[in-house]
């Protein structure tokens, strides 16, 4: 449950919308370069009408013997072919030079949109038709086809702008050609089909289709931008922030920014004798010891999901069931315990005849405080409460015992270790300072010198 105290903050306000101004400077590259391929993407499916054109051309060409000139819907294919064909090798070159800008995805739309009418317009002209009957022509085809290249965009107005031309321009053309409210066609049965308010409902269908798809492109942008957002903000956290935990902080119900209460197993590792190393080595043999030790410690506390709260020298705070408890966070605790002090002796018999180290692990479980605090520009996770406090002081006391592992007995009950078969040697209760009642204490069989 959410707790206010420590962590209490002002709440992220609500993401901007997909089109404020934040795009620019959060997320605009990102945004810039899925436009790019978006444009590319297009170009290259102008190439592939073009292609499936040439061939219908070349087929069309061998029919010649057998149909009339008429039928064949050459000149209005040519005009697509020629149209395509200039307009994608000017956004291949600009894209393939580095100098595209999605600005350009405007002047791209409405050179296919003026394609798609110039073809219109030939194809009435040379079969001598009344703009009632432009829906008869194929290249009438070539209005959506123009509005679903648009769609690959990420911008709906560029979608809705071209629909709206392309039905000015089919209007225009169709005006232009003479338009009646009946025509009756005598090759055609049913005239009605080709009267004005047939027409009307099919230019009402492409403005329908124009429609849909501008809304589909605002919802693909909007849904792109948010990810874009998110994963930008996600990359932020991760210079400051556990992966585990940023992936928490950025969904849309973590309480992480006010601070949660939860059950967490603490784990406090230190490495005895550091002093006297360190007095030994170098600054640059102790940067290199530090990191390989440190690099171990996090393998261990990682293989066990631990999430490791922060290293101070060469002590180690790692905690399990932190942003997000588990029922099994006591049982690997105890393993990574035990696997931490493993992982040192094999590190010792490497660096023979070196001096052996030893470290001490402590654990306690119960109830904790954790949150993200701090500014955007260094947030920090921490872990505080009196189970932190407890486990601090097992550490210690642990020290002064000479002991390598120690642990309070609600953490091992948890975990379901068998106290009866030796390995755990119980200390009985010991009073701990900072905290009011005794604690339950069992340290496992072995000394801290190894």
């Amino acid at each position: 449950m959410s707790a206010a105290g420590p962590f209490s903050q002002k709440p992220r306000p609500d993401p901007p919308a997909p089109d404020d101004g934040v795009v620019d400077g959060l997320v605009g590259p990102l945004l810039r370069h899925a436009e790019v391929q978006a444009e590319l993407l297009i170009a290259r499916l102008r190439l592939v009408v073009v292609a499936m054109l040439v061939a219908m051309i070349a087929t069309s060409l061998s029919l010649f013997q057998t149909r009339p000139v008429g039928h064949v819907p050459l000149l209005a294919s040519i005009t697509v072919v020629v149209g395509f064909t200039l307009t994608s090798t000017a956004s291949l070159s600009l894209i393939r030079r580095g100098r595209y800008r999605p600005q350009l995805g405007w002047v791209f739309a409405l050179l296919d949109v003026v394609v798609a009418v110039a073809a219109l317009a030939e194809g009435g002209l040379r079969n001598g038709l009344a703009g009632n009957d432009l829906f008869l022509l194929a290249s009438a085809w070539a209005g959506p086809l123009v509005l679903a290249f648009n769609a690959l965009r990420y911008r709906p107005v560029i979608v809705a702008s071209a629909a709206v031309l392309y039905v000015a321009g089919a209007l225009a053309v169709a005006l232009a050609l003479g338009v009646s409210v009946l025509t009756p066609l005598p090759t055609v049965d049913h005239p009605q089909f080709a009267d004005l308010p047939a027409n009307l409902v099919r230019l009402s269908l492409i403005v329908l289709l124009g429609l849909c798809l501008t809304l589909v492109v605002y919802r693909g942008r909007g849904l792109l931008l948010r990810a874009l957002k998110e994963e930008r903000e996600r990359a932020i956290l991760t210079r400051f922030l556990p992966g585990e935990v940023a992936d928490e902080l950025t969904r849309p119900n973590s309480h992480l920014r006010e601070g949660i209460s939860i059950e967490c197993t603490v784990v406090f590792v230190d490495l005895r004798g550091s002093t006297a190393l360190a007095e030994r080595l170098s600054p640059a043999a102790t940067a290199d010891f530090l990191s390989r030790y440190r690099e171990r410690i996090a393998r261990v506390a990682g293989a066990h999901g631990g999430l490791i709260e922060k290293f101070v020298g060469d002590g180690a705070f790692i905690v399990f069931g932190a942003p997000s408890p588990k029922a099994d966070d006591s049982t690997r605790a105890v393993a990574c315990a035990k696997q931490l002090l493993a992982t040192i002796a094999e590190w010792n018999a490497e660096r023979a005849p070196a001096p052996p180290l030893a470290i001490v692990v402590a654990l306690h479980t119960g109830r904790c405080f954790c949150g993200v605090v701090g500014a955007e520009s260094r947030l920090e996770f921490t872990v505080v409460g009196d189970t932190v406090n407890v486990a601090a002081r097992l550490e210690q006391l642990a020290k002064r015992l000479n002991r390598t592992l120690i642990a309070s007995q609600v953490t091992l009950r948890q975990a379901g270790e068998d106290l009866s078969d030796g390995r755990w040697v119980r200390l009985g209760s010991r009073p701990l300072r900072g905290h009011e009642a005794p604690v339950e204490v069992y340290v496992h069989e072995g000394n801290a010198d190894p």
